[in-house]
């Protein structure tokens, strides 16, 4: 127990960033069929509002949340989380950006959200090397 509150504090970037994964997932879970990414002729961004890529946000927050809590330190484990939390926030940042210039909205609060994490998440990357 000790070792992992030492992890978490150390860790605890990561852990806000499996929250915020969670949150996502949690965000399509509730506007689940609700339309969102229904436009005429751009049926390929309802994907995203799908059971298996609300899994998949889950499945990328829990590999972050094992890393802030366990420090795991082999088999390349924070380059692929690394990796796989930048694609996932890549995908829904791009997604919720192309919506809003479909829409006609200047920039959504969905977008402006993954647009912060994306950019703080590259940045903490870059700093640790």
């Amino acid at each position: 127990m000790r070792m992992m509150l030492k992890n978490l504090k150390k860790n605890r970037f990561w852990l806000f960033k499996a929250l915020e994964t969670y949150a996502l997932a949690l965000y399509f879970i509730v506007k689940r069929s609700s339309g969102i990414f229904s436009l005429d002729g751009y049926g390929y961004l309802e994907v995203l509002d799908d059971p298996p890529f609300i899994f998949m946000l889950a499945c990328v927050g829990t590999v972050a949340l094992v890393y802030a809590l366990w420090d795991v330190k082999n088999l390349y484990y924070r380059p692929v989380m690394t990796g796989l939390l930048t694609c996932v926030w890549s995908i829904f940042f791009l997604s919720f950006t192309m919506t809003d210039i479909l829409v006609g909205v200047y920039v959504g609060f969905p977008g402006i959200f993954a647009f912060f994490v994306l950019t703080e998440m590259v940045t903490e990357i870059m700093a640790k090397g």
